[in-house]
């Protein structure tokens, strides 16, 4: 088994940039600490589960005082083969938390990268370099140009993500949405809806429904396989199949995320 000690001192090497752990008096608690960022501690509590708590400010009647909230836990010690996957999750909890907290300030982090944009024209004054127009936001680049063939390219890189990006999103999981001329044709995060509409027209009784998650389907041509092939499935159970013989999509539409409250 690991310590929480172990624990916090992995999850502090995840969550990488200026992020550093504290270990307790004999491994049975951890601190972790960053920047501006505050202090979270992990402990195991008397049912055995491995928690993981906030340092938070309030003012009561006496001034301001600090008390640490619970903001996750996991219900099983981590033995030694799952530390690894503990305490990922525990600097996925910490990443959330800080976002969460983020969003709820005055100005969000969001509009606060968004006006940190940099905008930069075309340089070619190195021809074997040369550099496109593009605008990086959070570490991510994305390229907007016309290329020697007179085609337009758009281009998004996203390995030169900053520290803040990485806190909100995560190493592995950064959420995009692609729209053309209003239509979104990729997306990681939300869903696609699309209905089936029997021949006949039978009203709502001839429709059929299917919501799509967009990371099972991030296109909408991906969607549309995905829900023809559970469509054609179902169909399958019912007795009177031969009925929906040359029942189309009606409609598809994407529906976003809500963002957080």
């Amino acid at each position: 088994m690991r310590t929480p000690a172990a624990i916090a001192q992995r999850a502090a090497t995840i969550l990488g940039g200026n992020w550093a752990a504290e270990r307790g008096h004999y491994g049975v608690n951890g601190r972790l600490t960053a920047p501006e960022t505050g202090t979270f501690t992990l402990h195991v509590d008397d049912h055995g589960h491995l928690v993981l708590e906030a340092a938070l400010d309030r003012f009561g009647e006496f001034g301001e005082f600090t008390f640490f909230g619970e903001i996750a836990r996991f219900p099983e010690p981590p033995a030694e083969e799952r530390a690894e996957d503990v305490a990922r999750g525990v600097a996925k909890a910490i990443r959330q938390h800080l976002a969460n907290a983020e969003d709820e300030g005055e100005s969000s982090v969001c509009r606060e990268l968004n006006l940190e944009a940099h905008f930069s024209a075309a340089d070619y004054s190195d021809p074997e370099m040369p550099c496109h127009p593009n605008v990086t936001i959070a570490g991510a680049t994305g390229f907007f140009y016309i290329d020697e063939a007179g085609v337009l390219r758009v281009s998004v890189h996203l390995d030169g993500l900053t520290e803040i990006g990485i806190r909100l999103w995560g190493e592995d999981s950064v959420p995009m949405q692609i729209t053309l001329d209003g239509g979104v044709v990729f997306a990681s995060t939300g869903r696609w809806v699309i209905q089936f509409q029997h021949p006949d027209d039978g009203g709502d009784d001839g429709l059929w429904e299917y919501s799509i998650p967009a990371d099972e389907a991030p296109t909408e041509a991906a969607a549309r396989a995905v829900a023809q092939t559970r469509f054609e499935a179902d169909i399958k159970s019912h007795s009177n199949t031969s009925a929906w013989d040359g029942t189309t999509i009606r409609s598809v539409r994407f529906t976003a995320d809500q963002p957080k409250t």
